[in-house]
């Protein structure tokens, strides 16, 4: 067990770690002159989220600078299209709803533009020529909302009074706001036309997460009915490039769950009408750009570039993630710009004196997240918002590869303990969650990596099947076969870690997050090799998942059928880890968000009560207020003290 010096020496480096911010959202302005991005705490200290926008000069010729400041959340900063304004939202009138301002990149005073006074606004984007800016935002409350919270009248009728966000239209230089019609439909995302008369939008039917695996794609008017051109699936990241009639998104394969992302494109064009206008769209089906399915790619990130009709998808490729230029008509790509030892996690570009120019977020197995800007191959760091951990010690990283009980090729990463000696040494599996949008990368790993690393162990993350930057055959392997391919992939690594002297056998623990959690449950009732276990917001029953998850549907896919499909529907039964706790010897821990609703808490309360029955040594904590991720400063502290102290508990 460690030393009381040594527990301190663990507190202060996760008293560091909680207190950290980092970059997010990258913003470069069309014309090429600045960098906006958004600094956002690790932890949140209060109730609510803070966060700030920085603005830095893109030549990279100082570091960035501080833009907004105080006690709210400044977010989503987006560029005029002539650069000379940034458009944020912030939550710094009411907290918790988010109003939309603009500012100079001068400085001086923020301008309110539209104020939100009980359900804040959700995106936002300029029009072409910067006259107008389209928003989503569900409808203010009424007078019978507030009376019936008042009163306490407040029966909930499902399906009654969802919160769908509706479009509307602000003309800046008048400051009004018009609502353009989606058939009262919930707006998932939206993109402007290039001419700017028209919206194309993605509509759910409901705003609940399911609703997203069934929507249409629609174009809207200010003074027509929208006209419905596809119905897509899974799709996310829309856009309208410049001077085009295509329009692009990312698309799942099957159109479902749990499947690789794919830029998906539909040809837009529009006929005159009787007036001589614009009228009716016609377009043609969807058609599938690229990876294709047996690419053994994916796509993750896409984006519209000013000065460009091409498009930038960013593609996930084993460890590493590329930028790559995209001609949506030919569907030709032109690699353009990769970091083979590093991860981009975010970026934007824009063509800039005949040249692209980039900003991006990226961090290397050694340096942690940081804000990065210039031509590509040429990048300087504009940020130091980890400069608190610049001299720590990390342990060092470094790509994991092995192959599958079916010969197939895997990957991952190891982290070596930081003060390194002879190994074997004691070794944690981390297993990433998703499982599709899920994967240990060659970026940094924090948290529950480099912390574990710091403290002597060695920190193993299998990438498995069912994850990401392998392609669609990859990803789909586990739908209605979770616990199958995916815990032999981590097994695999298990095995190729001990076998090359790293892992040692009597000394090793496994823990993960969401479907790192599920898996730790599967892992200790069907295996007695790990002598500690950490599930974190992990499933231990498929059929309650079913019923009580906000993603049902995933959630089936996985589980392979549902409680209501009848009474030989036992897929879900026996890929559950309860059915079979009578077999845990593993002591573990279980820690839960008391509000979680893509996992909910019961899951967690049902195992813990089958371990303790059977005389399994666990533990279980919950985290009042927190959802899927823990977000509260102190929970994050008490979480990872936690996590570092099982295993010393057990593993040493």
């Amino acid at each position: 067990m460690p030393s009381d010096a040594a527990r301190s020496q663990i507190d202060d480096l996760i008293g560091t770690i909680t207190s950290l911010s980092g970059p997010t959202d990258p913003q470069l302005s069309p014309d090429g002159r600045h960098l906006a991005y958004v600094r956002i705490p690790f932890a949140q200290a209060g109730e609510y989220a803070e966060g700030d926008i920085w603005v830095a000069p893109a030549d990279g010729s100082a570091p960035a600078r501080q833009f907004t400041r105080g006690n709210a959340r400044d977010d989503s900063p987006r560029w005029s299209p002539d650069g000379r304004t940034l458009a944020f939202l912030s939550d710094r009138l009411n907290r918790g709803v988010r109003s939309l301002y603009r500012i100079s990149p001068d400085g001086g005073e923020a301008l309110l533009l539209v104020r939100r006074e009980g359900r804040g606004i959700e995106r936002f984007a300029w029009s072409p020529d910067g006259s107008r800016i389209a928003f989503t935002a569900p409808d203010e409350p009424t007078d019978e909302d507030a009376r019936r919270t008042r009163e306490r009248d407040d029966a909930d009728v499902y399906g009654d009074r969802w919160r769908c966000a509706r479009l509307h239209v602000l003309d800046v230089a008048r400051g009004t706001v018009s609502p353009w019609d989606t058939e009262e439909r919930h707006v998932a995302d939206f993109a402007w036309a290039p001419g700017g008369r028209t919206i194309a939008v993605l509509a759910a039917r409901t705003p609940e997460v399911e609703a997203r695996h069934r929507m249409e794609l629609l174009i809207a008017s200010e003074d027509g009915t929208p006209r419905r051109i596809c119905s897509v699936g899974g799709a996310q990241a829309m856009t309208w490039p410049e001077a085009a009639s295509t329009i692009l998104w990312l698309g799942s394969h099957s159109g479902g769950p749990q499947s690789a992302f794919a830029v998906f494109a539909v040809d837009v064009a529009h006929g005159p009408d009787d007036q001589g206008g614009v009228g009716t769209p016609r377009a043609t089906p969807p058609r599938l750009v690229g990876p294709g399915p047996d690419d053994g790619r994916c796509a993750v990130g896409l984006a519209r570039i000013a000065g460009d009709a091409r498009v930038v998808v960013a593609v996930a490729e084993g460890l590493t993630t590329r930028l790559e230029w995209l001609d949506a008509g030919t569907g030709t790509r032109e690699v353009l710009w990769e970091v083979p030892d590093g991860e981009v996690h975010e970026f934007s570009a824009v063509v800039h004196n005949g040249s692209p120019l980039l900003a991006v977020v990226q961090s290397f197995g050694d340096a942690p997240p940081e804000a990065y800007v210039g031509r590509p191959g040429a990048l300087v760091p504009v940020s130091r918002h980890h400069a608190p951990i610049s001299t720590w010690s990390f342990g060092r990283q470094e790509p994991f590869y092995c192959t599958a009980a079916d010969g197939f090729a895997l990957d991952g990463v190891l982290i070596r303990p930081a003060r390194e000696a002879p190994g074997p040494w004691p070794t944690i599996v981390l297993v990433h969650g998703g499982p599709y949008h899920g994967r240990a990368g060659n970026g940094f790993h924090l948290s529950w990596g480099q912390l574990l690393a710091m403290v002597g162990y060695a920190v193993l993350l299998p990438n498995y099947r069912g994850g990401m930057g392998h392609g669609e055959r990859f990803a789909a392997a586990v739908r209605g076969d979770i616990g199958g391919p995916d815990f032999s992939d981590v097994m695999a690594a298990v095995d190729a870690a001990v076998a090359r002297g790293v892992a040692d056998e009597r000394r090793l623990g496994i823990g993960g997050w969401s479907q790192g959690g599920f898996m730790t449950a599967w892992a200790v009732t069907q295996t007695d090799r790990f002598r500690a276990g950490v599930m974190g917001a992990g499933i231990s029953h498929w059929g309650m998942e079913v019923l009580t998850s906000d993603a049902p549907t995933f959630e089936a896919t996985l589980a392979g059928d549902r409680p209501w499909d009848g009474p030989d529907a036992r897929q879900g039964d026996l890929r559950s880890p309860i059915t079979y706790a009578r077999n845990v010897r593993t002591p573990l821990l279980i820690l839960h968000g008391r509000n979680d609703e893509r996992i909910p808490v019961g899951q967690a309360i049902g195992f813990e009560r089958a371990l303790r029955e059977n005389g399994v040594p666990v533990q279980l904590v919950t985290y009042p207020r927190e959802p899927h991720g823990v977000r509260e400063r102190n929970h994050q502290r008490d979480l990872l003290r936690r996590v570092v102290r099982w295993f010393d508990r057990w593993l040493t």
